[in-house]
Formats: C-alpha cells, structure tokens, sequence
C-alpha cells in the first residue's frame, strides 16, 4: 500500500524504522505498478519490516533501495534525481538530504506510474462475441 513519502527532511530530523519501512514498501508498491505497465525488470529482495528501534538497517538494506529504484527508474523512464549511492558497513550513514532524494524520486516515479495508467487507451465496446472465437 502507497503511504505519502516525507520529501522534506530537515537536518533536525531523525530517521527511524517507520520511516524506512515506509520508504521500503513504497518501493515495493512501485514496482508492483511498474509491472502492470511495463516488462519486467531486475529487482533485489529487501526484506520485512523493521519492528522496533533496536531492528535498525544494515547497509546493505540501503543498498538493496538505491538498486531498485535505479532499477525502476532505467527500465521504465528515467529521470534526474541526484547520483546513485552505495553504502557500506561502518560508514557514513544516509543523511537528511539523502532520504530527501529517495522520497522524491518514489514520488515522482508513483506521479509518473499514475499519469501513465490514467492516459493508458482503452476501447469502448466489445470486439465480435465470445462464442466465434476459437481456442
């Protein structure tokens, strides 16, 4: 289910599992739109939900989102949202401005998926009667 992405991230504020979970299945419900309009196209597992404050992301759960929003964003239309990050263990962590360009560009990808469904063509009648078709 699409939940309204947070696009204004100030240094003040402070990241935590309900956030990234909600980034997370943002992503996922992306791709589930993408597919209704596109082929398929790679994507990476990103795993359940945090539970608690205690069940903080790895890197590698970081990564695993910048992947699939590259992902999204080659294999259906792409546009400019800041370069594609990697993380790594023990390292710096995303920043405010960091959550700020994944959020927008999940909104702009579900604006775009939108648009793109509600222009999609469809016919208003129905082609010849089911019982002269053949199988």
């Amino acid at each position: 289910m699409w939940q309204e992405p947070k696009t204004d991230w100030t240094v003040n504020d402070y990241f935590n599992y309900t956030d990234y979970n909600r980034i997370k299945n943002n992503i996922a419900y992306l791709r589930e739109q993408a597919l209704k309009l596109y082929i398929n196209f790679p994507f990476t597992e990103m795993g359940s939900d945090k539970e608690g404050y205690s069940d903080f992301p790895y890197a590698e759960e970081f990564n695993a989102m910048e992947d699939n929003l590259e992902s999204l964003k080659n294999s259906t239309y792409a546009f400019y949202d800041g370069e594609h990050k990697n993380w790594y263990a023990n390292n710096r962590t995303p920043t405010f401005e960091d959550f700020n360009r994944l959020e927008s560009a999940c909104l702009k990808l579900y604006n775009g998926f939108s648009r793109q469904e509600a222009m999609k063509h469809r016919l208003s009648f129905r082609l010849g009667q089911m019982s002269c078709i053949r199988i």
